[in-house]
Formats: structure tokens, C-alpha cells, sequence
């Protein structure tokens, strides 16, 4: 028999079995969701009945009713991955395709489907606990053991010389059986992998879901127990404490609703995009901050330098300017000046807000925005100005950070102009207003 005949006819073999078994993993991830790493024993046991018949059809045939062929393969693949519901079944299916065949090849396929059958029923529970790696050696083991007792032992017994085909076939067939046992457990393990990121995925978004809304509920609470403290103080001013008392209310307010944008996370719902007045948030968002700006003995300083409207959301608006000014606050810790206002520059609004406070490095400027990054140490969460950064390009706008150690903080926010439907440009160039404070 020719060598090399031999050597293609059982490559060629190899080379089905890893198109099948691509082509059966692609349509199986495609077709399922990735939530569970479970195979039908029914779709195993077909698959590798399947393997078989290719297997034998593709085979080489010896003068002495003997053939060369990869089908202890797809016997063992269906043994070690469909367990013992699917391993006598395939031991029988093996028997029959070799059946019509005769010769005394039969008689041996007989003997080696009972024997590698109860050893795979034995080893396959002692295999489970080891790494992937070392199952791999072992199946390429008892794969060396089928070519030696199928082959070898047999033409001892019926005396045909075929020892160099028999180093080919027990080269190519180890060799295989390594190969797509080591491909197998690699797709398994990436599989597996994907399962595991993905919950870890979903962790992640509780987590950071958690930590945000408890950042954004806390803004509110501390404004409320500021003004609280304020009435406590001086019980008898009643102007006075009935307005603290319906800032207070409306922090209450947009407390509960940020739990509510929380609680509807998961169900789409459109966006609110309205006219925002720019002056009237900022003086309601200077209110909110001022008690915890007088407790710091900073002076706070608004100064809006137009009347034009931005298109978006008064809440996420205010969440925006909230944010930012406290952060500035915070940066103040011996007192200060925090300067707010806003200027319209072309068909864009822009609003500043400057702090006196330690400012920052270059490269905590970079960090800037990134989730769980923080200057306040354990005090605070490295979500306020993650959610800034994302509020502010849900309104289609910009945000431009510029600090100096010890030098204070600006924070550029831009929003396009408010236009009505079926309204032109705003005036032309040479009669826009342009007025930008200095930085």
C-alpha cells in the first residue's frame, strides 16, 4: 500500500471531522443565546454518528479486510461530551456502519467498541476534576492504546507486515486526537469565558447603577438637611423658612425623581427635550448650593450674560450644574470664590463655572469622567462627574475641563441654542452678540 496514499486519505479524514465540528460549534452559539453551556445528548450522539459514517467513508482499505480511518474520534467525542446516555448507543452505531463491510476488521471493531466503552465509562468520572490540558493528554493516550490494539495486535495475530503503515496510522491518529480534543476544550473554555463575562458584566452595571443613583439621591438629602439645619437655627424667621421649606420640597422632589429615572432603567421611554430657560435653572441650582457654600464660608457668584434657551432636559440640566458646583465646593476646603455664568458665543450657550479650590494634575485631568475615579478619597464615589459627562452629550453638548494645581478649577459646559420649529438662523455674524468673560 503507498505511504502516501495512506497519509492523505487520513488527513483528508482529519480535515472533515474539524469542518463538522466548526461548522456544528458556529451553529450552535449562533442559534442559542449565551446564558448556559448545555448540549442535547440527542445532537451529540448525531453529530458524531455523523462524524462516523464520514469517517468510514473517507477510510483506507487493506488488502487483508482491514481499514484505516479516524472513527475513534468521533466515538470518544461522543463518549467523553454526551456521557453515558450517548456512549453505548455510539458503540452500537459504530459496530453496525462496519458491519456491512465483513471481513475479520469486524470482529476487531467488535472487541475494541466493548473495550474503549467500559474504559471510557470508568476514566470519564476521574477526568472531571482534572485541568483541560491534561484531559487532552489522556484522550490522546487512549487514542495511541485503539491504534496499538486495533491494528498492531491484529497483524500479529493474522499475520500481515504493514509496521510502517501502522507508524502512520498510530502517528496520524494521536496526532489528531490531540489536535481536535485541544480544539474542542478551547472553544469550551472560551464559551465558558463569555458566560462568565457576561454576568460579570451584569454585575458591573448593578454595581455602578447602585453606587450613581445612592451619588444622586445623596445631593438632594444634603441640601434638604442644610435648610433644615437653617430653620432649626432661627425657628421664628417664618418668610424666611417657608421659602427654605419649598426649596427643600422640591430637592425631595427631584430626589424621588432620579430614583424614578433608576427604577425605569431597563424600560425605553423617550427622552424630554424641552425649552430650558438657561437663567432660571441656574438661579434654582445656586439656591440648592448656597447652604452648603455658606457653611464653607464661600462667596458665590452668578453672573448670566444673555437670555437665550437651551433644548433638553430642566432635571438633567440641573443634575449637570449641581454636580459640578459641588464639586467645586468640595475642592474649597478654607474658603473661596465660585464663580458661575454663562455667555452666548455664536448659535452656542455656554456656562462656566470657575472654583478657587487645589485644582488638578494633567493626568487627573485625563481621568476626568472615568468611573470610580476620585479626589475625595473614601468620601466620594468617581460617579459625579461620570454622570456629567454623560448628561451633558445627551443634550448635545460639550464639556471642556481646564485646572492648575492650586490655581482652581473651570469647567466649560456648551449647549446649542434653543430654536423653534421653522425658525432661521439666529442674526447674522456682524450682529450676534458675542460676550465671553475672561477665565
Amino acid at each position: 500500500m503507498d505511504h502516501f496514499e495512506l497519509l492523505t486519505g487520513l488527513l483528508l479524514n482529519l480535515l472533515a471531522i474539524l469542518i463538522i465540528i466548526l461548522l456544528i460549534s458556529f451553529h450552535y452559539l449562533s442559534r442559542n443565546k449565551v446564558h448556559k453551556l448545555h448540549i442535547k445528548p440527542l445532537s451529540i450522539y448525531l453529530a458524531s454518528s455523523l462524524l462516523l459514517l464520514l469517517s468510514l467513508a473517507l477510510s483506507v482499505r487493506l488488502e487483508d479486510g482491514f481499514m484505516y480511518d479516524l472513527r475513534f474520534i468521533p466515538f470518544l467525542l461522543g463518549g467523553i461530551y454526551g456521557g453515558n446516555r450517548v456512549l453505548p448507543w455510539l458503540a452500537l452505531t459504530m459496530i453496525a456502519v462496519r458491519a456491512p463491510m465483513m471481513g475479520p476488521g469486524l470482529w476487531v471493531t467488535v472487541v475494541m467498541a466493548v473495550l474503549f466503552t467500559l474504559l471510557i465509562l470508568y476514566m470519564r468520572p476521574r477526568w472531571e476534576g482534572k485541568t483541560w490540558m491534561t484531559r487532552v493528554y489522556w484522550y490522546t493516550l487512549f487514542a495511541f492504546g485503539y491504534s496499538v490494539l486495533s491494528l498492531w495486535i491484529p497483524s500479529l495475530i493474522f499475520h500481515f507486515g504493514y509496521e510502517n503503515s501502522f507508524l502512520i496510522y498510530s502517528a496520524v491518529l494521536s496526532g489528531s486526537t490531540f489536535f481536535v480534543f485541544y480544539l474542542c476544550e478551547i472553544i469550551r473554555t472560551i464559551y465558558i469565558l463569555q458566560l462568565e463575562a457576561i454576568k460579570y458584566e451584569k454585575m458591573q452595571v448593578v454595581s455602578h447603577l447602585a453606587a450613581s443613583m445612592s451619588h444622586e439621591v445623596r445631593n438632594p438629602l444634603t441640601t434638604v438637611k442644610g435648610f433644615l439645619q437653617l430653620i432649626n437655627e432661627d425657628p421664628t424667621n417664618v418668610s424666611t423658612n417657608r421659602e427654605l421649606s419649598k426649596v427643600a420640597v422640591r430637592e425631595i422632589d427631584r430626589a424621588t425623581e432620579v430614583i424614578n429615572q433608576y427604577l425605569d432603567f431597563a424600560r425605553p421611554h423617550p427622552e424630554v427635550e424641552v425649552e430650558v430657560e438657561i437663567r432660571g435653572e441656574m438661579n434654582r441650582s445656586k439656591e440648592i448650593i448656597m447652604p452648603l457654600a455658606v457653611k464653607k464660608g464661600i462667596i458665590l457668584k452668578v453672573n448670566i450674560l444673555h437670555h437665550h434657551s437651551i433644548k433638553g432636559d430642566p432635571n438633567k440640566l440641573q443634575q449637570i450644574l449641581i454636580n459640578v458646583m459641588k464639586n467645586g465646593l468640595e475642592a474649597m476646603e478654607t474658603g473661596g470664590t465660585l464663580r458661575i455664568f454663562s455667555y452666548q458665543e455664536g448659535e452656542k450657550v455656554f456656562i462656566v463655572i470657575n472654583d478657587t479650590g487645589i485644582g488638578m494634575t494633567k493626568e487627573q485631568l485625563m481621568r476626568l469622567g472615568e468611573p470610580y475615579f476620585s479626589m475625595k478619597g473614601k468620601n466620594g464615589t468617581g460617579l459625579g462627574m461620570m454622570t456629567v459627562y454623560q448628561l451633558t452629550e445627551g443634550m448635545k453638548g460639550t464639556i471642556n475641563v481646564q485646572s492648575k494645581p492650586g490655581k482652581g478649577t473651570s469647567v466649560i459646559l456648551s449647549f446649542p441654542i434653543y430654536k423653534e420649529e421653522g425658525e432661521g438662523t439666529l442674526a447674522t455674524p456682524a450682529h450676534t452678540t458675542k460676550v465671553r468673560p475672561s477665565l
